[in-house]
């Protein structure tokens, strides 16, 4: 087993997701079998993550609402990062979590659904990913 590592705070970022944007539906899946990599509270999901090479802990935190939406991220590793560096590492999370994916066209086709409606209602923001 690896010993530990240390790490500090390196960056903090906050990301606008499109609206509506739900913050612990869309990072907490508990369906989904635990890695042991991640924690979940309401409101903040902790995250180990290798980037090209770099492990990183990763904090995301919600600031915002589900029509107002901001996610805090802040970056934890041992070693300075680069803007480069930073920048694709967010475009990734962007991607995992799909922060623009927009639902609006879903959500108005079913908005009528009586079946789906209430379904939608209770999970609204919710997006697809990891």
């Amino acid at each position: 087993m690896k010993k530990p590592i240390k790490l500090k705070l390196q960056k903090t970022i906050r990301v606008k997701p499109t609206k509506p944007f739900a913050f612990d539906p869309t990072f907490h899946k508990p369906d989904h079998f635990t890695s042991g990599d991640n924690y979940w509270e309401q409101g903040i999901r902790w995250q180990t993550w290798n980037w090209q090479g770099k492990p990183l802990g990763i904090k995301f935190s919600n600031n915002g609402t589900v029509e107002n939406p901001l996610v805090e991220i802040k970056i934890y590793t041992k070693d300075k990062l680069t803007d480069g560096f930073v920048g694709s590492l967010i475009d990734e999370i962007k991607y995992l979590y799909n922060f623009n994916l927009d639902l609006s066209d879903f959500y108005n086709t079913f908005k009528k659904d009586d079946f789906l409606s209430p379904i939608l209602k209770k999970w609204r923001g919710m997006r697809p990913g990891l």
